[in-house]
């Protein structure tokens, strides 16, 4: 049994350390706002202790309006000249015996104590209180909602954009390492961070309802002790009720939030393959998986659904007991003359009352339960590191280097090696081929170029300076990327070419998309270069898509290049009208060159042969095909094609 308690215990404070963890660890999105947060919750303060009022109120009609009749049985003419004023504990319909009668006796400088008035003077004073009185109640609460769920709205906003901001930052390798890539992500972003936001409304409801709670049974101890005392037996029931229900809810939310996660990542990726899924035939089997997941994550939000909903009626069915207890006690008081009518409606008025804060309270613990679960799995991907870190004292692009070198340069995915020992010197100016199969690494070698992820060994060189001691932000500035993939944002055609430097004048695009052999298709569309290519420029060719890509790379006008296959998705006529841009992007820079079509590299100063991470050939085209080679094989294979 001791176990069992201790159990218990370690619970009860296992749970309240959790909601104060995730207190703590919002408290940075918070703190901004932390005075209007005081404010809300003064607000709060204020409108827990109007509650009470009403119930007063209330109590002081239902006890006038009984006093008045019982004066018409008597005989007494109700609004004679000489009205008998009657003290106001009595008007309460407390009897002399009364604790809160005596205590007031034996302090009369209580303003209560001979505070007196007529019955219907009271009825007259309290019915023009209650608009008074709703007044001020609805200004107080108006306010302290709005404040609740508004700094709630600007705390969310704040979370999404850091968490976009965090996105952006976090080296490349880390969508990767994620088992729900972009679409978990896109889900912990949006419907997690609603999650949240109801959390955060809870939060309120957690620190206002059991004040309002207290405030109402402290005053059903002042009309009845006894019987708010045994009111209070039937708390432990209650209170069991609420942990199994918030100790299950935790469980399940974190697996309806994963489940949700699902779903949003086989959505995305229906909606960025639906091309490859209708040529594949792919549909049903799309529909079928996204099915048995939306049916998975149903399963779980019923779990949540049955416990958050089950918690209320069986409150209420254990309450009822309770009304049952207090009707029953009450008859007996009222025949023995201990209770009036009057408190005993006033007892059972603010019992009625108390049943919200409760109930509240009660939702609260429970939905702070799921808030828990999605701030944490939003903090996993704050608190994620990059692994691509910037240095403490950063150093300058080096304005005269004349070489790049890779020196025993190791790079590995989790375990298996990518690179090994690499060592390469690109002289500024010259245009390097990287050749080879498909996982040899040569993509790799051009992201490490980029800092997108650093070698496990080795250091890449910029003239004398190391990547990892310049800020990653300043050596892309330098470096100009296409690629066979091309990504356009959903923008005109001539906001993609300016986004490759914000910085140089809008009049330069034209110019740009001149070199790269763009402007010829760009002239014959209706609107020109304020065309809007649509999401990820679905609305051009492959060709053209690539020739926006390249004049982007022109517009940026950068001293590097990396070209990764930027021609081998397209047919021949858009290769050759491609290749013309391409030959103008790289006159006078230092360029890396990722080929499969190996004709696009005869003319490149070096050509590079990679074999499974290492460097295995190296020379100009006629030297290598001399050598009888993997090159000469590789070419062999194609010109035989």
């Amino acid at each position: 049994m001791a176990v069992k308690k201790e159990l218990k215990l370690l619970g009860f404070f296992d749970k309240f350390f959790g909601m104060l963890n995730s207190w703590f660890r919002l408290w940075p999105f918070i703190k901004p706002y932390k005075w209007q947060v005081v404010l809300a919750l003064l607000l709060g303060f204020f409108y827990a202790q109007l509650t009470l009022v009403f119930p007063m109120l209330a109590q002081m009609l239902i006890s006038a309006l009984n006093f008045m009749g019982e004066m018409v049985k008597s005989g007494a003419e109700i609004g004679s000249s000489q009205p008998q004023p009657v003290n106001l504990t009595t008007l309460m319909g407390f009897k002399a015996d009364h604790w809160l009668v005596e205590w007031l006796g034996r302090n009369p400088t209580f303003f209560l104590s001979d505070l007196s008035v007529t019955p219907e003077n009271l009825v007259r004073y309290v019915a023009f209180a209650f608009p008074v009185y709703f007044l001020v109640y609805g200004i107080i609460r108006f306010f302290h909602f709005f404040l609740i769920k508004y700094i709630g709205e600007k705390i969310i906003s704040d979370i999404r954009l850091s968490l976009m901001n965090k996105f952006m930052d976090l080296d490349v390798m880390y969508l990767g390492r994620q088992k729900k890539g972009s679409g978990g992500l896109l889900s912990r972003t949006l419907n997690d961070t609603i999650v949240l936001q109801n959390g955060l409304e809870y939060y309120g409801d957690l620190l206002r309802e059991p004040i309002i709670g207290l405030f109402l049974i402290v005053w059903l101890f002042v009309i009845n002790w006894k019987l708010a005392l045994g009111c209070f037996l039937f708390l432990p029931l209650i209170a069991g009720v609420i942990r199994y229900v918030s100790k299950s809810l935790k469980k399940f939310g974190h697996q309806s939030q994963e489940a949700l996660e699902e779903v949003t990542k086989t959505l995305k990726e229906g909606l960025d393959g639906v091309r490859v899924i209708q040529s594949f035939n792919l549909q049903s089997q799309m529909k079928s998986r996204f099915s048995t997941q939306v049916l998975n994550y149903l399963g779980r939000r019923k779990d949540i659904i049955i416990r958050e909903e089950a918690g209320s009626p069986i409150n209420e069915w254990i309450v009822s007991f309770l009304a049952c207890g207090i009707c029953l006690f009450q008859i007996e008081q009222i025949a023995i003359g201990e209770s009036t009518l009057p408190s005993f409606l006033g007892f059972i008025f603010t019992a009625g009352l108390l049943d919200k804060p409760v109930k509240k309270t009660q939702q609260a613990i429970i939905r702070i339960q799921q808030n828990i679960v999605a701030t944490e799995r939003l903090q996993e991907v704050l608190d994620s590191e990059t692994e691509v870190s910037e240095p403490a004292q950063p150093k300058p692009f080096p304005s005269n280097w004349s070489e790049i070198q890779f020196n025993q340069v190791n790079f590995s995915y989790n375990q298996d090696p990518v690179l090994r020992n690499i060592n390469l010197k690109i002289k500024k100016g010259e245009v390097i081929a990287l050749v080879g199969e498909s996982g040899s690494g040569k993509s790799t070698l051009a992201g490490l170029l980029q800092r997108f992820f650093d070698p496990q060994s080795g250091q890449i060189l910029i003239g004398e300076t190391n990547l990892q001691q310049m800020q990653t932000n300043e050596l892309r500035k330098q470096i100009g990327y296409v690629t066979q993939d091309v990504f356009l944002f959903d923008e005109t055609i001539e906001n993609n070419i300016r986004f490759g430097n914000l910085d140089r004048d809008v009049n330069d695009v034209k110019d740009a998309a001149k070199m790269a052999n763009a402007s010829p298709f760009i002239e014959q569309l209706s609107e020109g270069f304020q065309s809007n290519v649509g999401e990820r420029g679905g609305r051009l060719s492959g060709g053209e898509k690539q020739r926006i890509s390249i004049a982007r790379a022109v517009f940026k006008d950068p001293p590097i290049l990396i070209l990764d296959e930027a021609t081998s998705a397209l047919d021949s006529a858009s290769e050759l009208e491609v290749q013309k841009g391409i030959e103008t992007l790289l006159k006078g820079r230092t360029a890396l060159v990722i080929a499969h079509r190996l004709s696009t590299i005869k003319n490149s100063d070096r050509i590079i042969v990679m074999k499974k991470g290492e460097i295995v050939e190296e020379g100009k085209h006629d030297e290598l095909i001399k050598r009888d080679g993997e090159y000469a094989r590789f070419y062999n294979l194609q010109y035989i094609q």
